[in-house]
């Protein structure tokens, strides 16, 4: 029996339909530079938050939907971010669950 696919080889085998446009923007850039915990970065599974020369920078291509970055922005954040699914047919596709 073979053995079970580790989590880096099952997101390494999903495919992306990247969008034009980001799904994931900032109601205010300066609401991350004051936010203290910047928990996006910290739960982002697929590292799309990067800081960088006092901005956040988002790289949407990467995203794989999970929302845990809303989620964290609102609770425990300024809630700056803005978290749509990307256009329909775009975005993570799934191969392994």
């Amino acid at each position: 029996m073979a053995g079970r696919a580790s989590t880096a080889e099952r997101l390494g085998s999903d495919a992306f339909d990247t969008d034009s446009a980001s799904h994931l923007t900032l109601s205010d850039p300066a609401l991350c530079r004051t936010c203290e915990k910047k928990p996006c970065i910290q739960v982002c599974p697929a590292e799309v938050y990067h800081w960088e020369s006092e901005r956040l920078r988002i790289s949407y291509e990467s995203c794989i939907e999970t929302g845990a970055c809303r989620v964290a922005c609102q609770s425990m954040g300024n809630h700056a971010l803005i978290w749509a699914y990307p256009a329909g047919g775009k975005g993570v596709q799934y191969r392994l669950g």
